[in-house]
């Protein structure tokens, strides 16, 4: 979902309607967005937040030269990184369901078949979250969010060469992984 520039305006005009409908829609964008970043659900909470309130007082730093998402992706990934510096260490991964939403399947089933897809999602969102920051970022972003190579190179500062490069070592890493842990997949996975 692209933000678009016109809500941005009114937000930066001083519009309180404005800023709050730019926060209603930045929010979701934002979260999952630092997720992926820190990887652990109450950590994703805090930055979000943190993001939420830079984004007001730097609201009017932001020139519209580039789009607003690819601008608010930066604010987040800079208030990422100031919260890894200052403590100083990776996040644990927590076992909380909430982490694994994304591939959590949203129409009804069965109860043996609602088992079986909560572990795959389970072990597929703890696969995940094991891939370097960098490839979690781009199989988010391409995968999960549909933005084109390009879009994820803008976004992210890189070549979109190297957004395939990592997009193709994370799909990679994450059918061996689920081919390690289910090898009876194997089939559905060519």
């Amino acid at each position: 979902m692209e933000i678009g520039p016109e809500l941005v305006q009114r937000a930066q005009t001083g519009d309180r309607d404005g800023l709050r409908e730019l926060v209603e829609a930045a929010y979701p964008l934002v979260h999952r967005w630092a997720l992926v970043r820190t990887g652990d659900p109450m950590e994703a909470d805090d930055l979000t937040q943190d993001v939420m309130i830079q984004m007001i007082r730097k609201l009017d730093r932001y020139s519209g030269t580039a789009r607003f998402g690819t601008w608010l992706y930066t604010v987040t990934r800079h208030a990422a990184s100031d919260g890894f510096r200052r403590a100083k260490r990776q996040a644990d991964v927590a076992e909380d369901p909430r982490a694994v939403e994304a591939f959590t399947p949203s129409t009804p089933m069965g109860a043996d078949e609602a088992i079986d897809r909560g572990t795959m999602s389970g072990m597929v969102g703890a696969f995940f979250r094991e891939l370097p920051l960098r490839q979690r970022e781009v199989f988010d972003l391409v995968e999960l969010q549909g933005l084109t190579s390009p879009e994820v190179a803008e976004r992210l500062g890189i070549e979109p060469v190297s957004v395939r490069a990592h997009l193709f070592k994370a799909r990679k890493a994450l059918r061996s992984r689920i081919l390690e842990a289910r090898p009876e997949l194997a089939e559905d996975l060519r």
